[in-house]
């Protein structure tokens, strides 16, 4: 008889503990999510400090460093066409400590024009697009009253008219090659190392047009040396909304934006990524910082995580097929 009640003493203090271990396991979980972050994160940029990524980055990153309340650790990590710093990213430890800016240039064009990238985009998980950046087709004032005079002497004279772009196999070509493609039309392209340079040779009359980002143009549209034919954005540009959009003059295919984000490893707990993502919602989102992103010639673009995820990928197609049609794919 004491044998038995021994039996089922041991038994219930067993069930009892049992439950208490499976009880405990949310809490737990909640714990642990609560405790992130705990210390200074590092955000990883892909371009040089002082340039336009780096400004964006670090102004919504000291908001957010706010939010969580742990520091920043910015970390300027240059090279490859912005490869270096995201392939840094998708190696790191996937604790969340290690995030940075993914934009169209690492997280697009680089894998659209190659195969030798060592990283995909499945490598990583968005946090969130920050801002974007409106593509402006210019020439000098009077060498094309508008885009219909453009395609028509491309027409007339395949291959002469010559079109700058601010960097070979970049943003501004591809989207000279898409504009070609959707145009039915054949142009020169002549690469520069950088907007400055390309338009200095619109203004210099030794190219016809050039394709750049609408921080380089405003001043000069603004002044009347320069007219913007087109914008490659889905809609209008705030900046220029007289300026039609190459979707509404006919070439629906033809719609394409540089912008800026900010990413982290696909092994990134998801507890942990969802922290992070509602902390850049709330900085990207702020007034404040929005008004900023507009002083810089940043346009607030703001896509949550799973919503920047699927604009990578659909972009990234059309990105590889424009360069897989232009010859231009390693």
């Amino acid at each position: 008889m004491k044998r038995q009640n021994s039996k089922a003493i041991i038994t219930r203090f067993l069930v009892m503990s049992l439950m208490l271990v499976i009880f405990a396991l949310p809490l737990h979980g909640a714990a642990f999510a609560e405790d992130f972050p705990s210390r200074e994160i590092e955000m990883v940029i892909n371009y040089a400090a002082g340039g336009g990524t780096d400004m964006m980055a670090r102004l919504v990153g000291d908001k957010v460093s706010k939010l969580l309340k742990v520091p920043f650790v910015y970390n300027n990590k240059t090279g490859g066409g912005g490869a270096i710093a995201a392939n840094y990213i998708a190696n790191a430890k996937p604790d969340g400590y290690t995030i940075g800016t993914g934009g169209m240039g690492n997280m697009v064009t680089l894998l659209a024009i190659s195969d030798k990238i060592p990283y995909t985009q499945k490598d990583f998980s968005a946090i969130a697009r920050c801002s974007v950046l409106d593509l402006v087709i210019f020439t000098k004032k009077g060498r094309f009253g508008n885009f219909a005079d453009l395609v028509k002497e491309a027409k007339q004279k395949p291959n002469v008219i010559m079109y700058g772009s601010y960097g070979a196999r970049g943003a501004s070509h591809i989207l000279g090659e898409l504009v070609t493609q959707s145009a039915g039309i054949k142009m020169k392209h002549i690469p520069f190392e950088g907007e400055s340079k390309e338009f200095v040779a619109v203004l210099g009359g030794h190219i016809d047009v050039a394709f750049a980002t609408a921080a380089i143009v405003s001043a000069n549209i603004a002044a009347g040396t320069i007219t913007a034919l087109a914008v490659a954005s889905p809609n209008r540009s705030e900046k220029f909304p007289d300026v039609p959009t190459l979707k509404e003059l006919g070439y629906p295919e033809a719609v394409l934006t540089a912008y800026d984000g900010f990413v982290t490893s696909s092994k990134v707990p998801a507890d942990r990524l969802s922290i992070l993502q509602d902390a850049f919602q709330k900085a990207i989102n702020d007034p404040t910082i929005q008004e900023s992103l507009k002083k810089f010639s940043y346009m607030p673009g703001y896509l949550n995580g799973k919503e920047y995820d699927a604009f990578l990928a659909g972009n990234l197609d059309i990105v590889k097929r424009t360069a897989m049609k232009a010859g231009i794919r390693d």
